[in-house]
Formats: structure tokens, sequence, C-alpha cells
């Protein structure tokens, strides 16, 4: 079940120091609040803090339907082996060999987990009308992710069969076992060439050797795989024994005992995993990807009060915005599994047109809709399809990684209830193109060169959509303020997010609540008190 936990109210004091900083001041009406243009010498400073949760993902069934899934389901097996590790693979098949089994598939037991992600950010915009129909800004955003992860595993000899290997924890008696056994088959195969016992000799030696090295897990003395690896063991030094070489090793090293909680986080600082353990974590404050903006607005009617001071029933305006998005973000740690990033580390460029309609007292209503087109830039990411929750170091590449573009429409009707008071509904909808990732020349300073997976299992679950449904409240003071009965101009705005609708596989289905504070000052172009108007909406 979905938890939405508000975020915590520090923010609040910065609020009101900043409002207090700002205030003095003059400000556009309540009813364009939301669009992104401002008149002749005004400039606004905002604040919009918001907070987004989520347990949940828009996922895929394995018959390719969308479903619903927990956060924590690619970390949750029974038997946890190589669908989520896929460092397993090349010790499943060696294992495969040595034992003659086909069928053979690693287990380490049957793991839990539970996964909350969320991510707060405080965006602070300043804008500036140069003139009427001009507005330039800027927005600078810090984030703060964090994950909390409950992981589980529990082992024994009914659930798994391998445990942390004798090759970590008893390198010297692994070394000398393989080097008796290695002189005995060579002395072999010299004396009886093609011998049907000597290449079968050296076929389990060639697997057990690259079973050893392949992973920090064997099988577990006394399990079904390690007993029957014992019993082909003597069965070859037996056949070997019977052509005169008796010094094959009479014990196969073999893992002592199955994972528990401290070896598997043991086995996750391995060399050849490289990775924290998945427990919780909040990354500090970082700087997230600024962004530059313009906004122009093309009409505007229906404004002009009529002898009596009436404004017309239908009053309106539109505009056009551009952006450009800095890759100034921090990316996500590609060491840390189910890591969020703070940005995107890429430039983006977008478009957008925006509005405001407004009919008779009570009745209004703002919409935008933008596009936007992701350029392409360099990321280091273990490659992986989305269900190998933990890949292993070895597949860490450096790629260039070109995003989707993406659409986003947002809607927003609403009630005056007064002239300071607004009620509304909120409506989302966000849709992105699927990614596509290349592996790029490797720097032999930084990283060994290896034969890595397609890049293209990263493609994989990236095209995504979202959909959600939102509640919004604003109070404004502004107008109270230009008619002098306020002393601050203050407008207030929240709005609680939930998403209705998603696709894509690894798409946030969770809450997410925005609040924010907008406050003006006028430098140059500052016009006199606006005198009360019998037809504000509310009155």
């Amino acid at each position: 079940m979905t938890r939405f936990t508000p975020p915590k109210v520090a923010w609040i004091p910065v609020l009101a120091l900043t409002a207090t900083a700002w205030g003095g001041v003059e400000a556009p009406s309540a009813q364009a609040q939301e669009l992104p243009w401002l008149r002749r010498g005004r400039v606004s400073l905002d604040f919009a803090p918001s907070f987004w949760t989520w347990d949940f993902r828009y996922g895929l069934a394995p018959d390719g339907a969308k479903a619903v899934e927990p956060l924590g389901m690619d970390l949750t097996a029974s038997p946890l082996g190589s669908d989520v590790l896929p460092q397993l693979r090349d010790l499943e098949a060696n294992l495969a060999r040595a034992l003659n089994d086909p069928s053979y598939r690693v287990r380490l037991g049957v793991s839990n987990a539970l996964v909350d992600q969320g991510v707060l950010t405080f965006p602070f915009r300043l804008e500036v009308g140069l003139t009427d129909w001009l507005t330039l800004g800027a927005m600078v955003p810090l984030v703060r992710p964090r994950s909390e992860i409950l992981f589980s595993l529990e082992a024994d000899s009914i659930s798994a069969d391998v445990g942390p290997s004798p090759y970590a924890t008893d390198p010297g008696t692994v070394a000398r076992f393989l080097e008796d056994f290695r002189l005995t088959v060579e002395a072999a195969g010299a004396a009886h060439p093609g011998d049907p016992a000597v290449s079968q000799a050296e076929a389990y030696l060639e697997a057990l050797s690259l079973a050893y090295s392949q992973a920090t897990v064997f099988p577990v003395s006394k399990s079904a795989a390690g007993t029957q690896l014992q019993a082909r063991l003597d069965a070859l030094r037996a056949s070997l024994g019977a052509l005169g070489f008796p010094g094959v090793p009479g014990s196969l090293p073999l893992a002592s005992g199955y994972f528990d909680a401290e070896s598997f986080g043991a086995f996750l600082a391995s060399n050849s995993m490289r990775a924290p353990p998945l427990e919780d974590w909040t990354t500090l404050w970082s700087l997230g990807d600024i962004e530059i903006t313009a906004a122009v607005r093309l009409f505007r009617g229906g404004f002009q009060a009529d002898s009596m001071g009436n404004l017309p029933f239908l009053r309106y305006q539109l505009g056009l915005g551009g952006l450009v998005r800095l890759g100034t973000g921090e990316q996500d740690d590609p060491n840390r599994f189910l890591d969020v990033s703070p940005g995107d580390g890429q430039m983006d460029l977008e478009g957008s047109v925006f509005g405001v309609v407004e009919m008779g007292r009570r009745l209004g209503a703002w919409g935008r809709l933008r596009y936007g087109m992701q350029r392409e830039g360099e990321i280091l990411r273990r490659i992986a399809a989305p269900g190998e929750a933990l890949p292993n170091w070895g597949r860490l590449a450096p790629l260039l990684r070109t995003p989707g573009n993406y659409l986003e429409l947002d809607l927003n009707p609403r009630f005056h209830l007064s002239p300071n008071l607004t009620l509304g509904v909120r409506y989302h909808s966000w849709s992105k193109g699927e990614d596509a990732y290349a592996l790029q020349p490797i720097d032999p300073e930084i990283l060994e060169r290896l034969d890595y997976p397609p890049a293209g299992l990263l493609n994989q679950e990236t095209e995504e959509s979202l959909q959600e449904v939102g509640f919004s409240a604003t109070y404004s003071s502004v107008e109270a303020f230009d008619r002098g009965e306020a002393s601050l101009p203050v407008h207030l705005r929240a709005t609680y997010f939930q998403s209705i609708a998603g696709s894509g596989g690894q798409t946030p289905k969770g809450g997410r609540f925005e609040a924010g504070i907008t406050l003006y000052r006028s430098f140059w172009g500052r016009k006199a008190p606006i005198p009360p108007d019998p037809e504000t909406p509310g009155r």
C-alpha cells in the first residue's frame, strides 16, 4: 500500500523570512499567479518545495501486460539466484558441467524486500518582466532523494545450496587443491593420452577452476550440489588411481555454511560486486538541473472594464514559453542499488504553450502543454535488464545515453470561493519515449576492458507514461494589498497529486505534494493602486 509522508515543515520559517524581506511590494492579480510572465519592471521570487514518495510502480507482468508492482519485487525471490544476480550465470553453467546436470540452478535462499523511495525538492525561481509581454527567469533546485530498504535473506538446506565461497574465505586451501589435482591430471594425461578417465578429469578440473574464480559463492558442504560434486571427485580419484596416479585430493573445498545477513553484506562488498549493503540511505542536499526560461505573452483579452467598472464575462490570456535545462544535477551512483538520481546530467530543450480563461465571477482554469527534447549525455551504469536488480561490478561501463523526448499536460479548473481563496482540481499527464544506450570507448586507466552484455538491455522499460489527479488550493492577498487593505502581498498555493494510471515497467506510483509562495516587487514601470472592482471573481 502506498504510504504518503508529508515533508518536514522546516522550510516554513524560510518562507516567512523571505516574505518579510520581500515585503512592501505590488503584484499582479491573483488570477494570473500561475502564468509564467510578468508586467514590465516586475521581479518575482518563487519558492515551491515538493515531496514525492512511492513504494509501488507501474510494472509489467511476465506476459507483458501492465501491472502494479511493489518496488521490492525485483529483490523478492524464492529462490534468490541468477535471475536477480546475473553474475551467477557463468558460475551456474560451470557447476552444471562439473555436476553433469544441465538443469542445475544456483540457490542462495529466499529473499524478501520492502522498498520505499522519495524525493524532496527545494526549487528557487527568480523571474524578471523585461516588458509587458516578455519575461526571463532562472530556477535553481536543491534535491534530496531517499530510499528505505528492508531486505532479508533466509537460507537453509531446503531453500539454498550455496554459501560464501571457500575461494574467498580460505583461498590457500582452494589453491593447493587445484594445484595438486592439476599435477595429477597432467601426469596421467602424459602417460595415458586420450584415456576417457583422463578426459573426464580434465573437464571436471576446468569447470571447477572456472567456478571457483567466477563468483564468491559456492555449493555448501552436505547440500545436494556439494554432495554430488564430492561424489564425482571420488569417482575420478578412483579412475585415475586405477591408472596408477593416486594423487587426486580426497576432499573438495566447499562452502562451510549458508548466507546470513552479515555474509551477504560481505558478498555485496566483494570485488565482484563492489556495492554497499541494501539498507536505508538519504543523500545529502545536492544541486539539481538548473533551468533558464523565457515566456512570451501572445494574446490577452477581456480584462478592460467598461464604463460601469464591470469586466466582460469571458477573459483569457495565452502565451508561449521556452526552457533550457542544464545538466548540472548529480547522476545516480552506479554502485548503489536502487539509487534515485538528483538530476539527469544532460541538457534538455523545451517548448510550451500556456494560458488562463475566466468566466464570470466564480469559474476559471489555467493549463500548460510542454514538449521537451532531451539531449544525449555520458553516464556510468551497470548494464543489466530491468529484472536483474543486483548486477555485478564487471558490468559497469561508460555509456552514451539518449533519453526519449517527453510530452506533459497540466490542467487546473477551479472555483473562486472568495476574492482571496480558490479551490480546484488538477490533472497531470506525462509521457516519455524510449531511452537509447550505446557503449563508449573504454579508458584503461579507469576501467578494464571487458566483454560487456549488449547496452540495449538498458533500453528496456524506459518508455513511460504517468497520469495524476490532484486537488489544489490558493490564497492570495495581492488584490487586497493593491487596494490598500493588506500589508503584504502573498500568494500561497498547495496541491496534492495521486497517480491514477501509468505504464513503462519502472514508472513510480505514489503521492506527490507541492506547496509554494510567490512574492513580487516592481523596480520600474510601477502603476498606481487598483481601485476596488465590484466584479472581482468571488465577490
